[in-house]
């Protein structure tokens, strides 16, 4: 079998002092879309962020193409590895050419320039997420759901081999949820991305996903195909729902 282009394997991390993940152990391959689902409160941002290198692991190891994540210097680590914050702040006034363009900015350093490979990963990022004539707007006179897509657009252009994705179809109308799936996957069939994604809309996750991981209390509580994970009993336990609610209702 290849080398996961991520892996965690007995990884624990804590948040304001608190345990928040125990013994997490994934892979995720070249040509995955990896899927996170659970309750808030679950772990999910909570692994993202450690799997990205943005939180400290308190234990356990991550590797990124087979090495040990800490060991790569913060260039190196961002020509592999794009992240996508769920509240990624208020942006500035730059337009949204200029705001995809900067996941292109390891590759240059501060004194480099665009080159002819840098604008077309950038053309391309506002195609695939649908922000043809949106070029030269400022960002900060977006919509929430505008945003969010310009946001996606600079993890693609930036090309990494992994993409850590929380939430990213949070606020968009329902015609941009399945284009951000759509795309998502393409990066995995034709590009042969790794792609580790959290979810709340569970439709989306049984139409897109490759693998389903399921969070609960900081663990993994199962993980396998769509039509093995997405079933009534699992997630009826895991989301904590009455007994006379089935969760098909939801998907």
């Amino acid at each position: 079998m290849s080398v996961p282009v991520l892996e965690a394997e007995e990884l624990c991390a804590a948040y304001h002092q608190k345990p928040a993940l125990t013994g997490i152990n994934i892979a995720v391959y070249g040509g995955e879309l990896a899927v996170l689902i659970g309750p808030n409160g679950s772990g999910k941002t909570t692994l993202l962020k450690t799997l990205g290198g943005l939180l400290p692991r308190s234990g356990g190891e991550i590797r990124l193409d087979g090495r040990n994540l800490h060991e790569y210097t913060r260039r190196e680590r961002a020509s592999r590895l794009a992240y996508l914050f769920q509240d990624a702040g208020t942006p500035w006034s730059f337009t949204v050419r200029e705001c995809i363009a900067q996941g292109r900015f390891f590759r240059q350093g501060w004194f480099g320039g665009e080159n002819a490979g840098d604008r077309e990963a950038v053309e391309k990022a506002i195609e695939a997420a649908g922000l043809d004539g949106f070029q030269e707007r400022p960002v900060n006179e977006l919509s929430g759901g505008e945003y969010q897509r310009v946001l996606i657009a600079r993890a693609v252009a930036q090309e990494a081999s992994c993409l850590l994705l929380d939430e990213p179809a949070a606020n968009l109308d329902l015609k941009y949820q399945y284009r951000i799936m759509e795309l998502l996957k393409t990066l995995t069939r034709e590009k042969g991305r790794a792609v580790l994604v959290s979810l709340h809309e569970l439709g989306l996750a049984r139409l897109y996903a490759d693998t389903i991981i399921v969070l609960e209390g900081g663990r993994v509580a199962a993980q396998g195909k769509p039509e093995h994970i997405l079933t009534g009993e699992l997630l009826n336990r895991v989301f904590d729902l009455p007994e006379s609610v089935s969760f098909k209702a939801f998907y």
